[in-house]
């Protein structure tokens, strides 16, 4: 088998099933996303408890944790809640909480994050799997 090498053109996502089968649980790091308040207000509510999100620029409803709901509507706006102080593996994550799971390249993700490209193909692009994010492999 060939071993595939990721570049600053090889688009990256949340690879849920990743978690599964690594036998970790996706809502414990989506949780800590959370402000301490924002915790408070989920305390007693199942983590994987569903909603419908309606996408308001194509109108589609998906189904979303309470908890990804409240980072999407809180804090998408917030200055803090993706930063060049954070590690590259959490801004990523936090940045594909925010976008549903779209693909993005490290292009993409650099221009979002304040970082180099090839500095998040070093990070995310080796064999460790860092936050269940992965490249994509055509």
């Amino acid at each position: 088998m060939k071993l595939f090498r990721p570049t600053e053109n090889t688009p990256f996502h949340i690879d849920y099933s990743w978690f599964e089968k690594n036998g970790q649980d996706v809502n414990v790091l989506i949780y800590k996303c959370l402000t301490p308040e924002q915790q408070e207000r989920l305390a007693g509510v199942p983590a994987d408890e569903a909603l419908d999100f309606v996408d308001e620029d194509t109108g589609e409803v998906r189904r979303v944790t309470r908890a990804t709901q409240i980072i999407r509507t809180e804090r998408a706006d917030d200055p803090t809640f993706i930063s060049s102080r954070l590690p590259v593996a959490e801004s990523v994550f936090r940045i594909f909480l925010l976008n549903d799971n779209q693909p993005l390249t490290p292009i993409e993700l650099a221009a979002r994050v304040g970082r180099k490209p090839s500095e998040i193909v070093a990070q995310l692009g080796g064999r460790a799997v860092y936050n269940g994010i992965r490249p994509i492999m055509n």
